[in-house]
């Protein structure tokens, strides 16, 4: 995983429970640990599951649409098509991969 994308979720899940002790006005002397205040509020951790939700769903909605983020993600321009060997796109790279994993279990 990426640091910054994992300092990234660190400093959400902060964000989540600084929340949740504010609307429960827990105060930092109390010495209160993150469960104990889930426990308290009768949720788990939820915040960084709404964000990938949202993420998924805003994806979903711009494959749908004939956008230039749609051509960027899917890695295809219409038109004709250069000479010379094909690039690979990034289904072919996950392919490999795949590929490259399963080789690697049946050794």
């Amino acid at each position: 995983m990426n640091v910054e994308l994992k300092v990234d979720m660190q400093r959400l899940e902060s964000f989540e429970m600084w929340i949740w002790r504010k609307l429960m006005k827990i105060s930092w002397t109390q010495h209160r640990s993150n469960q104990d205040v889930l426990d308290i509020v009768d949720e788990n951790r939820s915040f960084m599951n709404t964000i990938r939700q949202r993420q998924k769903n805003r994806l979903g909605h711009v494959l749908r649409s004939e956008y230039l983020l749609h051509t960027v993600l899917k890695g295809r321009i219409e038109g004709t098509r250069t000479r010379g060997r094909q690039s690979a796109n990034s289904n072919d790279v996950e392919h490999e991969h795949i590929k490259i994993r399963a080789y690697d279990r049946e050794e």
